[in-house]
């Protein structure tokens, strides 16, 4: 299976991010659940989905769990291709999702309008049903 960037889920953005801070240092689940901030549903998927292109491959913990009193976990690996070919699909879906060139936030001195800035405030500070924000809009 080959991945591009049209494959990519919020959450695989996130651990592909928390893999390529290093790619050389394997990860348990707990780990790249904690570094990349998402939960067991989307991690697994993910991980299954990036296993299947060659990105990571998965190795069981080398302990003797009668001695360690709990089973080997598994820990997951980023390949030589996988973090070439993450970095490259993240940086075709960085290129994917920019604004246009001409969109009016590249222009010197635009501002939001009151309904824009309604929608900011909104996603910033959280949703209350009775706040002048959400009237606004």
């Amino acid at each position: 299976m080959t991945m591009d960037q049209k494959h990519l889920t919020p959450a695989m953005v996130r651990i592909i991010q928390a893999y390529l801070e290093d790619p050389t240092t394997p990860m348990f689940a707990t780990e790249l659940m904690a570094r990349a901030n998402v939960g067991s549903g989307s991690l697994y998927p993910a991980l299954a989905r990036m296993e299947a292109a060659g990105w990571i491959v998965q190795e069981k913990e080398g302990i003797d769990p009668s001695e360690e009193g709990r089973p080997a976990r598994r820990y997951f690996a980023m390949t030589g291709k996988g973090a070439a070919e993450a970095h490259v699909a993240l940086v075709e879906l960085s290129d994917s999702v920019r604004p246009p060139a001409n969109s009016p936030g590249w222009k010197p001195g635009w501002r939001p309008t009151w309904r824009i800035g309604a929608v900011l405030q909104c996603l910033t500070t959280g949703l209350r049903a009775n706040s002048p924000a959400v009237k606004g809009i």
